[in-house]
């Protein structure tokens, strides 16, 4: 198979792995708590990920250079994971998706801070076209707002700070050892709190279970589908896939959960789609301007 169409092969898989995850969350709903939830996930994917790890890596798949970047890459990622699923909860899965997938407009924020990126004209006016569309999205000077949109806006701020510190262990680290140790402490410190409190791990039924089995091994294959897409398609090219997930959540939403977004949330959610379609634009033409040689 080209190279090329593989890529798409992947990116699109991501994105079913996406819409998969927000159904399952949003079909367990208030019947497990999110402690379960995120149990179970961390659970039910360590076993796909370490077989990965060990193929790829033989008995070094532990071995992390970057022990401080990779402390705080688990610290967002339970951050992240947790607002994502409780967005999913209390949210329309379309709204909840377009929040989340909004993560790329606050990388644009913090890259200069953090990575000492330069950004120009056209990405600082797609973060604030972005940026307005949250606004319109979650509506904050309505008297009838929900403050669950506060779960999306820390998702994508989680998925932020995560995508920066994805990069920098990129630089030395090999992708499949960052999950292992990311699912595995995220696993241990699930079982802590659960042993501390047992209360908190809900019973469940035949059901439940094979629904969070499902998560779990999507999970994994979310993460293994992604870092082969960065393989073998170029970056801009898989985060703009990805940002299919906004509209196909917007329509999964309606047809399994009965879902309805008003039309100033659509708006919301196209402008958000818009800008992050603009980023990531400038971005492929400035590392292709970067790449190109000298004359």
């Amino acid at each position: 198979m080209p190279r090329s169409l593989l890529g798409i092969s992947l990116s699109s898989l991501a994105v079913v792995f996406g819409v998969l995850t927000g159904v399952l969350v949003k079909q367990l709903g208030s019947e497990v708590n999110i402690i379960t939830v995120l149990f179970y996930r961390f659970l039910f994917s360590l076993p796909i990920l370490f077989l990965l790890a060990i193929c790829v890596r033989g008995w070094h798949f532990l071995q992390i250079n970057q022990r401080r970047i990779m402390l705080f890459r688990v610290i967002f990622g339970c951050c992240g994971i947790t607002f994502w699923f409780l967005s999913l909860r209390h949210m329309p899965l379309g709204m909840a998706t377009s929040l989340f997938q909004s993560s790329v407009i606050f990388i644009t924020l913090l890259s200069p801070i953090f990575l000492g990126e330069r950004v120009g004209l056209y990405r600082w006016s797609a973060v604030l076209t972005g940026l307005s569309g949250v606004l319109i999205i979650t509506n904050p000077f309505s008297g009838d707002m929900s403050w669950y949109f506060l779960y999306g806006i820390g998702a994508a701020l989680s998925g932020a700070v995560l995508s920066l510190l994805l990069r920098q262990l990129g630089k030395g680290d090999a992708p499949s050892s960052v999950a292992i140790w990311y699912n595995l402490v995220g696993f241990a410190g699930l079982s802590a709190i659960v042993l501390a409190l047992p209360e908190q791990l809900n019973s469940i039924n035949q059901a439940v279970i094979f629904d969070l089995i499902l998560l779990g091994v999507i999970g994994a294959g979310l993460q293994i589908v992604l870092t082969t897409a960065y393989r073998y398609s170029d970056a801009v090219f898989v985060a703009s896939m990805r940002y299919l997930q906004m509209p196909v959540s917007g329509v999964v939403g309606y047809f399994l959960f009965a879902e309805v977004m008003s039309q100033t949330e659509i708006v919301g959610a196209l402008i958000i789609i818009s800008s992050c379609l603009v980023i990531a634009w400038r971005e492929l033409v400035r590392s292709r301007e970067v790449n190109q040689p000298g004359i």
